[in-house]
């Protein structure tokens, strides 16, 4: 018996004892932290569902996200042609998330689609022109004509939107054409091959009245493509003198 008092005394005041002591408190503490302070910092407010918001207006969006007790922020806009200006096309967290109430949500939105910035036309053929608009996805629609004594005879001397403007993916673009310095002995010009509504804004520019205009049956020609004219091109002609005109028409079988 005076053998195990020895030694607890002798433990007691030895530096394994210390260690003993200060070992046992660290691990109470860890299993402390464990058990009891981390799954009240986990689990500290209610957790629920992240609503989808996704292609919703921003302002519903932002009143649906508000009721369930989130912080909404815009945190970026974007260019999207799939999405109206003013739609959700991202958040974060993402939709059905388990998150807790009251966080913050951050909604990037869609500015619409990327506009095209308006190509100058000034100075190049009507076909060129037709290109250069293809290249910027926008379409070429109709084309007038008009004399000018600074553009050589067919170039492009104006666009229904000046360059640099930005415009929507797809417009239709309206050219004017030069048809050069107006002459004192101007000519009948050819119209032949032309579309009808070219041959019209030719005549038009050129104070010409367009006269009857018959139609014929082809099938290796597109429609309302001029054939044959009255009076031929190049006889001399006064203002007011009226053009006769026979325009291809789809075959009917």
């Amino acid at each position: 018996m005076e053998k195990v008092k020895a030694f607890f005394k002798w433990y007691r005041q030895s530096w394994l004892y210390r260690f003993t002591y200060y070992l046992l408190a660290v691990i109470i503490l860890l299993i402390l932290i464990d058990k009891i302070v981390m799954p009240l910092y986990v689990h500290l407010g209610n957790e629920i569902e992240m609503p989808d918001v996704i292609e919703m207006n921003v302002e519903e969006a932002r009143t649906e996200l508000s009721k369930q007790g989130f912080q909404v922020f815009v945190q970026d806009s974007l260019y999207d042609a799939d999405h109206p200006v003013g739609t959700v096309i991202e958040q974060n967290p993402y939709p059905y998330a388990t998150v807790k109430e009251g966080r913050r949500v951050y909604l990037t939105i869609s500015i619409g689609e990327k506009p095209i910035i308006m190509p100058k036309l000034f100075g190049v053929s009507p076909r060129e022109a037709e290109l250069i608009l293809e290249t910027f996805n926008l379409k070429l629609n109709s084309k007038s004509y008009v004399f000018s004594d600074i553009y050589h005879e067919g170039t492009v001397m104006g666009q229904s939107y000046p360059p640099g403007q930005p415009i929507k993916a797809g417009s239709k673009i309206d050219i004017t054409i030069s048809l050069g310095r107006l002459k004192e002995d101007m000519r009948i010009p050819d119209l032949v091959g032309k579309s009808l509504h070219e041959a019209k804004e030719s005549l038009k520019a050129l104070r010409l009245n367009v006269g009857e205009i018959a139609f014929e049956e082809r099938d290796n020609i597109l429609p309302e493509t001029v054939l044959k004219q009255s009076p031929k091109p190049g006889e001399i002609f006064k203002a007011g003198d009226v053009i006769n005109l026979i325009v291809s028409k789809e075959k009917i079988n």
